[in-house]
């Protein structure tokens, strides 16, 4: 049950800071691990070197009793929290986190790549989260595996993993990247019959932002984003349809401009916590030492109060990256299309959590 009194208070404690011309986080993001054990070409977690990446999470990831450190800190200011990765559920402790959260009032979402639920109590899981995120960008095999670098087998673990999610009636929604190589399922709407068929309540949608550090871009043609983006603003005008839980502003400013518009870089709306314990500020493509803080050794007031964070009001790079988008509008834009869609979500399985909304 999410704790009413809690969200409120903070919220307004939110709206002091604001009226103070203080900026703080109302929503944390926490990357659990260093390790992720798919191959997704457009994150950096996709890193083919797994042994490398398992070492550099035994030496840098935090141990447990340091995660909850962080979360008695960030607690004291978000209103929710999103436990993501890496994978997260390959962490050992991972149902230890998420107990210990749930203990001290924080909701939970839970964003994975599916592949390792079935070692995990889903009845037991349930009871902790308010829903999970599945990260799904195709639910056919072959565009899968392209765009996550896994086997047919894989897709297999994973497609099973999301019946056992439906059949331990665990909330969840599907999140997919457009890329390239799974545009047309979008654009005749196979995509979102099929997420129903396996389960999924409501569905979140962006294209692929490219990353720096590559050469090859995933992104797919002006023709195709715009011809994906009308039929996902046709698909949510039909009765019945999935949640969508990105804006339509969001896919009608693509078509518009070729990309989305916002004022302001709204970052700083979120807290996200890297695996070693580290903030980024004011996010990761300014990843130097003198902008990177330890949360285990400041502050959230500190962090928030550096100067770095000004980068912000002027950076407009991520063009068509749909989480910082949506953060960049007003908060009230937010929180109406947020908990419209988790409405929906948390009720097909949680009708004793629609009070959140």
């Amino acid at each position: 049950m999410v704790d009413t009194i809690r969200t409120i208070r903070l919220i307004t404690k939110w709206g002091a800071n604001m009226a103070l011309g203080r900026r703080r986080p109302v929503v944390a993001v926490f990357s659990m691990t260093h390790y992720c054990n798919f191959y997704c070409p457009m994150c950096p977690f996709g890193d083919p070197d797994k042994e490398g990446q398992i070492r550099l999470a035994k030496t840098s990831d935090l141990t447990t009793q340091q995660w909850k450190t962080v979360f008695d800190k960030v607690s004291k200011y978000c209103v929710w929290c999103i436990i993501e990765g890496g994978e997260p559920t390959s962490r050992p402790d991972f149902m230890e986190l998420i107990e210990y959260l749930h203990s001290i009032k924080m909701p939970i979402t839970l964003i994975t790549n599916c592949s390792l639920l079935h070692t995990i109590d889903l009845t037991n899981l349930r009871k902790y989260i308010q829903f999970v995120t599945c990260s799904i960008d195709s639910t056919y095999e072959e565009p899968y595996c392209k765009v996550r670098g896994v086997s047919p087998h894989m897709f297999g673990r994973v497609m099973d993993n999301l019946r056992l999610l439906t059949t331990h009636e665990v909330p969840h929604y599907f999140n997919s990247v457009i890329t390239k190589f799974n545009t047309q399922e979008f654009i005749d709407q196979t995509y979102f019959d099929r997420a129903k068929d396996l389960g999924a309540s409501a569905i979140s949608l962006t294209f692929v932002e490219d990353r720096s550090d590559v050469e090859y871009s995933l992104l797919p043609d002006r023709e195709a984003m715009v011809d994906v983006c009308r039929s996902v603003l046709d698909y949510m005008k039909k009765p019945g349809s999935l949640r969508m839980l990105i804006p339509s502003e969001y896919f009608q400013q693509i078509i518009e401009h070729g990309r989305t518009l916002f004022d302001e870089c709204g970052v700083w709306k979120s807290i996200f916590v890297n695996g070693n314990g580290t903030v980024i500020v004011p996010c990761w493509k300014y990843n130097s030492p003198e902008n990177t803080h330890s949360l285990l050794e400041k502050s959230i007031d500190e962090i928030w109060d550096a100067p770095e964070w000004d980068i912000a009001r002027t950076c407009h790079d991520c063009k068509v990256l749909g989480c910082i988008w949506t953060s960049s509008q007003p908060i009230q834009t937010i929180a109406r299309s947020y908990m419209r869609g988790m409405s929906k979500v948390i009720g097909q399985y949680r009708p004793d959590l629609q009070e959140v909304t």
